[in-house]
């Protein structure tokens, strides 16, 4: 009987010290596993277009982010060519996880495809550390981003397009005022003429610039806020109106007055914008990222401010802060990334009080969201923001750019032959007018409805 409880008191034992062994055993598989899954990286795409806003302070962010994140890598690939190497992406739809396209991208035409991911859940959700909604950190003034009522896109910097620019020292040290009206801008020209100095600088190259910096305000001036929304809408007869046909008289006599740099129509961006820093003309037109752009050229004693297009005698519109840029500088979430979440999560930081902050600090740039103005030391942009405010917070559209690009190409290489003279205003509205009868009666494309 002894040797039969020795036995089996073996037998007990041999098998709790395999249990213990076999817990042991899982236990020790469970953590490896959770190990695994802790420190398994997850690589972030980001691909964006490198204008004059750069590509640092998204690289910067970048690093930040992996540094509180071991198992995040973020790769930021940035070119101004971006939109040919994003073409490629989609169409075999191996896309990055987050995207800036630029102006040059079609975005509208991807998110009609439904390759761009709805992002309304996402800003009803806790913005990156804080309590607040991810929507509520953002100020709505330029966050219209929306098709049929569905946020797409995620706007960071604030991008005021084709505002004019002067030196306040040049105006000071010659006693000028800045035009209020029209009538005020041909006594400057008068003004500067006995300097040599003609009113314009203009990338003749680049039609957009003019188009937007100075005719479509001339139509606003002229014809009010609904000229401009009925043309954008598509409305018959709208390209023609009268508000469009008097703005290009306005342009076409501002040319045959002399108040264009000679040779400018000739010019690239970069060209018109140096010989205005070196005060070969009063005014340029661009958006908020000159500063930035330019820095390289800027001589010390310029005192960069941004100003207002002038108001219309007798017209019927108010002067409403400049057409924004629209849905090229946003940032989207393509439906058919690997990393759609962290992407989010990502775009959450980048967006974030405390790094916008740092941005704007360091790179001269201003952001769409709240509480970071005080952050901004650049005076330049300071009155940006200043023209916007002026404005009580009337935008004109967002251009019309990325909603029908071939129209609005034709409409603006038209433009630039009236401001060659090779056409007279008549015939710039009425071809307009037919680009956007082609359009309005092309049942392939799919109609945008402007706010």
């Amino acid at each position: 009987m002894k040797k039969l409880w020795m036995t089996v008191l073996f037998i007990l034992f041999l098998i709790g010290c395999n249990s213990n062994d076999n817990t042991e055993s899982d236990s020790s598989e469970s953590n490896d596993t959770d190990d695994s899954e802790s420190t398994e990286k997850v690589e972030i795409e980001v691909m964006m277009f490198e204008g004059g806003f750069g590509s640092e302070w998204v690289k910067e962010s970048a690093e930040a982010y992996m540094e509180l994140h071991d198992n995040v890598e973020v790769k930021v690939v940035a070119s101004p060519d971006i939109h040919t190497q994003l073409q490629t992406k989609f169409l075999s739809k191996d896309v990055p996880d987050l995207v800036n396209p630029g102006p040059s991208f079609d975005i509208q035409g991807v998110i009609n495809e439904g390759m761009i991911e709805p992002l309304d859940d996402a800003l009803a959700e806790s913005a990156y550390e804080s309590e607040e909604t991810w929507l509520d950190t953002f100020e709505q003034g330029q966050f219209n981003l929306k098709k049929n009522g569905v946020t797409y896109g995620i706007p960071t910097i604030f991008s005021p397009g084709y505002i004019w620019w002067y030196d306040q020292k040049l105006f000071d040290d010659n006693g000028w005022n800045l035009p209020q009206t029209q009538a005020d801008l041909y006594a400057l020209k008068d003004e500067a003429a006995k300097q040599n100095i003609p009113l314009f600088a203009v990338p003749g190259m680049h039609p957009g610039y003019y188009f937007y910096g100075m005719y479509m305000p001339l139509v606003e001036r002229i014809g009010g806020n609904d000229a401009i929304l009925d043309a954008f809408n598509l409305k018959e007869g709208a390209w023609e109106s009268e508000a469009f046909l008097a703005a290009a008289e306005e342009s076409q006599k501002m040319l045959n007055e002399g108040l264009f740099l000679d040779g400018t129509f000739g010019l690239s961006h970069t060209e018109a914008q140096t010989l205005f820093f070196q005060r070969k003309a009063l005014f340029v037109m661009a958006g908020s990222w000159l500063e930035g752009e330019m820095q390289d050229v800027i001589p010390e004693d310029f005192e960069l401010r941004a100003w207002n297009q002038p108001a219309v005698e007798g017209g019927d519109g108010e002067q409403l802060a400049p057409i924004s840029t629209g849905w090229g500088g946003a940032w989207y979430v393509p439906s058919d990334g690997k990393n759609k979440e962290a992407a989010i999560e990502f775009l959450k930081y980048l967006s974030s009080e405390k790094e916008v902050e740092k941005m704007v600090a360091s790179k001269g740039l201003a952001s769409v969201v709240k509480n970071t103005d005080d952050a901004i030391e650049s005076e330049a942009l300071k009155s940006a923001l200043e023209v916007l405010q002026n404005a009580g917070g009337s935008y004109a559209p967002t251009a019309i750019n990325d909603s029908y690009p071939e129209l609005i190409g034709n409409i603006i290489n038209v433009y630039q032959s009236l401001m060659l003279g090779e056409i007279t205003p008549e015939e710039f509205v009425s071809q307009a007018e037919q680009f956007a009868t082609q359009i309005r009666e092309d049942d392939n494309v799919e109609k945008v409805t402007f706010e």
